[in-house]
Order: structure tokens, then C-alpha cells, then sequence
């Protein structure tokens, strides 16, 4: 699917004007358009950004980016984000674990376009999968009781001993739901109001999902 997920970047780069400030956004998908943003930069395209990630702040900068912080600009002209999983009024995401700062990013954002693969397109309206939790660890035994029929977990990393750190210093915690009752945005507000929750990797609110294939890309 990389040719699917290289025309979905390259779609979005159309939404892209001198003097934007960019939101970008993590994953593999972000990663092609990140690499097509440089590019553009090389030939005298003029943005900056503010990056949702570590991993993606140092790919922008090695890409000849200008990465500035969030305290330093006055608005988010457009932000760029993938997705786990998506339908079309709600996505999943979180797999990286920088679910937090990628909504900040893309909420806060004057528009916010999704990019992904024809893999990650789910049939019909009912969001079905792993929904990430940004969780504070002095609470996450807690939360996870109030969430015991989901199955929770606290992500293991695999290079380290012990549990994945999220970029804010906090625990992500891994649950099984099935999205249709309650529909995902009573979902998204339900999590976030169980104290010890930072955020969760529900997404309701967003301008258009791109979806890239083998023949280029279509809006879902």
C-alpha cells in the first residue's frame, strides 16, 4: 500500500500555500507527506510548522523544514494527520501514541485534513477497533477499572523494560470497543470525562479524509 499512501500525501499537498503554518501529524502516511513537503520547500515554497511528535519534528527538520512550537504562532493554517482506522464520520487513532498531540494539533486547526490508505477504509458507519487512551500513570489502575469490559492494557514497549512513555510523560492504554452505541463522538466525550484520562484516540471532528491508492487517491 505505499503507492496508496504516497498519492494520498501527494493529494493533500494541494491544500498547501506560501505562507501556511502547518500542522503535521505522526505516522507512516505523514511520512510521505512530509517528505513531499520538503521537496516543495528545496523550490521556494515558504510555511512553518508545528510538529504532533518527537518522531515527526525530527523528520521535518531533516527534511529542511522550519519546526517552531505551539506558544509561537498565532494560528494553525492547516493541519495533516493519518489514521488508524477511519469511516466516514469518525477515525481511530493512536497506534504511535501521540493521539494527544495530534488532536490538539488538528482541532485547533482552521482545517484538518486526514490521509490514509485504502487499508485502513472500514465498511459502513460502525467504528470498530483498538481505541488508545492517553492515561496520567498515578490513575491508570483506575481508569482501567472503570474500563475493565474493554479489555484494557497499558502498552509494553519493545525496546525498554516497562511500559511505552508517551512524548507527555504519560502511560497509553490499549482498549477493544465497538463504536455504534453510543455513536463515537458520545464516546470520544464520555472517555475524556473519566478522570486520569488525558485523551483518547477518538477523532469526530475533521474536514475530509483522502484516501490514496494504485491509481491516486479519492475523498471519502
Amino acid at each position: 500500500m505505499e503507492i496508496g499512501k504516497i498519492n494520498a500525501a501527494k493529494a493533500a499537498l494541494d491544500y498547501v500555500k506560501d505562507g501556511m503554518c502547518i500542522g503535521l501529524g505522526s505516522g507512516s502516511t505523514v511520512k510521505e507527506f512530509i517528505s513531499l513537503l520538503g521537496e516543495k520547500v528545496k523550490k521556494g515554497l515558504k510555511i512553518s510548522c508545528v510538529a504532533s511528535s518527537f518522531d515527526s519534528r525530527m523528520l521535518a527538520i531533516e527534511n529542511g523544514l522550519f519546526v517552531t512550537e505551539t506558544d509561537a504562532i498565532d494560528e494553525i493554517d492547516l493541519a495533516v494527520d493519518g489514521a488508524d482506522t477511519v469511516t466516514k464520520t469518525a477515525l481511530l487513532k493512536g497506534g504511535g501514541g501521540a493521539l494527544t498531540r495530534e488532536k490538539i494539533i488538528g482541532y485547533n486547526a482552521k482545517k484538518f485534513i486526514i490521509i490514509v490508505d485504502e487499508s485502513k477504509v472500514m465498511n459502513g458507519n460502525v467504528l470498530e477497533g483498538e481505541v488508545n487512551l492517553e492515561v496520567l500513570p498515578f490513575a491508570a489502575s483506575m481508569v482501567m477499572g472503570t474500563l475493565k469490559k474493554f479489555k484494557p492494557k497499558i502498552r509494553m514497549a519493545k525496546a525498554k523494560l516497562g511500559p511505552v512513555i508517551s512524548d507527555n510523560g504519560s502511560f497509553i492504554v490499549d482498549c477493544r470497543m465497538k463504536l455504534e452505541n453510543p455513536n463515537p463522538h458520545e464516546a470520544e466525550v464520555w472517555l475524556n470525562s473519566i478522570p486520569g484520562v488525558i485523551e483518547n484516540g477518538i477523532f469526530t471532528k475533521f474536514d475530509m479524509i483522502i484516501v490514496g491508492n494504485e491509481k491516486g487517491h479519492r475523498i471519502l
